[in-house]
């Protein structure tokens, strides 16, 4: 979108006057979340890779509300519709929440296209998180493209744990198409010198890449831990996770120690609509982190 595109600071203000009153009409004041979303102003906008975006965002009425990683919020673009987006800052950082959004459709790109001051709703968080007091041993974090903005948040709770448990493996593995196209690159440096191990792997070699190449269920193959006592934490494509999630068992790891989060499936966030179903389970209702044992047979229904 280019300047010109923009709407004018007049305009600008005059739909966040609209945006404010078309959600407290009702006069609800329960607070819940599911009920009376929260105007949020943008502070700030960072591009992560192509089409890729992270928006620095606080309420305009206080404080922004406590959440737990993986957990995931509502992102309404006014006029346009809502999306379910994971906060990908860090849960023990209480001024601000983090969105990484792909453009995609209509609602993720209105959301990509805000700037700074810009104005948006969201509602939440919702949902079961990441279970941090479940992970013991060695532990796996296993990303596939975006699938490292939903576990970012729990990569921020793992690296304080190695202040206290310096002899703890933790290794993240996040995968993509391209190197261009590898999220947060510019952080592994700093995680890794914070006593996270950071192996990036792209699917196909390219002028330039010395790193792995390869996809990520391969490299979390060629990993060597103590795979019987090893947790793991998995999110990206559905392939990618039940591929992943496969290996590890293969090696040693317990069903129940890999944990999943399908947050992309959510439509409402209240149950109602059923566009998150997966065969017994709403996504919305149950997740959207859960237990491989939980999720797998679904991931094995092909779809028609």
């Amino acid at each position: 979108m280019t300047t010109s595109d923009r709407p004018s600071t007049g305009t600008r203000e005059l739909v966040a006057d609209l945006l404010r009153n078309e959600f407290t009409r009702t006069g609800t004041t329960s607070g819940d979340p599911m009920i009376e979303p929260r105007v949020h102003v943008v502070r700030s906008v960072t591009p992560e890779t192509p089409g890729v975006f992270t928006l620095d965002v606080v309420p305009v009425d206080g404080a922004p509300t406590p959440f737990l990683p993986a957990q995931v919020s509502m992102l309404g673009a006014f006029g346009i519709g809502e999306a379910a987006i994971s906060i990908s800052s860090s849960a023990s950082v209480d001024d601000h929440h983090e969105y990484t959004i792909r453009r995609a459709g209509a609602i993720t790109t209105a959301l990509c296209a805000l700037e700074p001051g810009d104005q948006l709703a969201i509602r939440g968080p919702f949902g079961h998180p990441w279970d941090l007091d479940a992970l013991h041993g060695d532990v796996v974090v296993a990303a596939g493209g975006i699938g490292l903005a939903p576990l970012r948040s729990a990569v921020y709770a793992l690296l304080d744990t190695l202040r206290e448990q310096p002899d703890r493996r933790v290794v993240l593995v996040v995968g993509a198409r391209r190197s261009e196209d590898l999220l947060y690159a510019g952080q592994y440096d700093d995680w890794h010198g914070r006593g996270l191990e950071v192996a990036a792997t792209i699917d196909a070699a390219e002028a330039g890449w010395s790193g792995r190449v390869g996809l990520v269920p391969d490299v979390v193959a060629d990993l060597e831990l103590d795979w019987p006592n090893a947790s793991a934490l998995v999110c990206g494509p559905d392939i990618m996770m039940r591929i992943a999630a496969d290996r590890l068992i293969d090696l040693g790891v317990a069903p129940g120690a890999i944990q999943l989060t399908l947050e992309r499936n959510m439509q409402c966030a209240t149950g109602r609509c059923g566009h998150c179903q997966l065969g017994p389970v709403l996504v919305c209702r149950d997740g959207p982190v859960m237990t491989y044992p939980e999720i797998a047979a679904s991931m094995r229904v092909r779809e028609r």
